[in-house]
This record gives structure tokens, sequence and C-alpha cells, in this order.
């Protein structure tokens, strides 16, 4: 019999594989048995054709191992999480975000797929690492595209919940942020005219 290990929560499965995952529970037009064996496959990294040979009374031992996916049921967003030698603080502060953020963050969020797609991205602008030194904790210089690439070897468990928080977060901003971008375009148009005003004189 095949030996085959199954994560037992979301903690135990990289955030790669979750828009995969998402894909295929979604999926209403996939039969049930095919959607739990494309589960296994993605999650236990083997092959649908070598699930699909897998005895029925060890199959139905899988199933029951992996029905946690399918509730879509997840932990909640943390502020602090350990990762890779880093201790990562949440900032749950979105309005200290400046203009391009919240532009890229619109882009990012713009549709279902787009969240899904870009897990790491989103939770990137929002998370900073640390490193304990001398008895306190510091702050790393590290850039947003190097953040994203720690992120995306995160576990689905603290990624997922958290870009769940923030897109409902940014949902109930948008008017703010839209008025925020008037404002600084308004006050950017300004500046470059009083420039222009003072060359002129």
């Amino acid at each position: 019999m095949m030996t085959i290990t199954i994560p037992n929560t979301w903690h135990e499965i990289s955030i790669d594989k979750f828009p995969l995952i998402y894909d295929i529970v979604r999926d209403k037009e996939i039969d049930a048995i095919d959607r739990e064996i494309r589960v296994i496959s993605i999650i236990a990294d083997i092959p649908v054709h070598e699930v699909e040979r897998i005895r029925i009374d060890q199959l139905k031992e899988l199933i029951k191992s992996v029905n946690f996916i399918f509730q879509m049921e997840f932990p909640k967003a943390v502020e602090v999480f350990k990762h890779n030698g880093y201790r990562w603080i949440v900032n749950y502060d979105i309005t200290k975000l400046n203009a391009g953020d919240f532009i890229s963050l619109a882009k990012l969020t713009e549709s279902e797929e787009s969240i899904i797609g870009n897990l790491p991205q989103l939770v990137a602008m929002f998370v900073k690492p640390y490193k304990l030194s001398w008895l306190k904790y510091k702050e790393v210089e590290m850039d947003y595209k190097e953040r994203v690439e720690y992120i995306k070897s995160m576990n689905v468990g603290i990624v997922y919940p958290l870009c769940v928080f923030f897109c409902k977060l940014i949902e109930n901003l948008y008017p703010t942020i839209e008025d925020y971008l008037v404002n600084q375009m308004k006050e950017a148009r300004e500046l470059i005219q009083s420039e222009l005003n003072s060359k002129n004189t």
C-alpha cells in the first residue's frame, strides 16, 4: 500500500499551492470525487494518476483528512509571526500607505482572480521583517520584491487570513482612497503650476 503524507491544517500548506486548490474547490463542474483526488494530488505532491490507483479504503481516509480544505475555514489573522529566521510584524494601519501603494492595491484587488493570484504581493505591502539584536528586535532593511519572495514560501494559514482582512478593509476604504488620490493629484498640479509661475516671474 502506498504511503501518502497529507497536511492536516492550512499551516502545513504553502501559499504557492493555494491558487490551484482554490480553483478546484470553486469549480462546481468537476465531480466531487475528482475534486478530492486533484486536491490530494496537489497537497501530497503526487500525480493524479497515482492517486487514482490508491485502494478505495485508503482513499476514503485521505478524503477525510482533506475535509478542512473543502470547508474553507481559516485561522484568524495574526499580528506577529515567525518565518525563515525573521519575526514579521503586520501593519494594520492601512491609512499609512502612500498614493503609489494605494494604486498598486487597487490593481491587485480589482477581481477575485487577481487577489488569489497575488496573495504574496498583497501581504508584502503590510508586513516588515525584524531580527533580535542586543535583546531588542530591530527592523531589517528589505525591499518589496525581496519580501514577496519570502512570503511565497509561507503557509496558507498565515497569508490567506491576512489577505481576507485587508481586502475587506480596502473595500470599505475605496471611497476614502479615491478622495485621497484626487487630493494628491490636485496638490501635485498646484505645485507644478506654482513652480511654472515662479519661473515666469
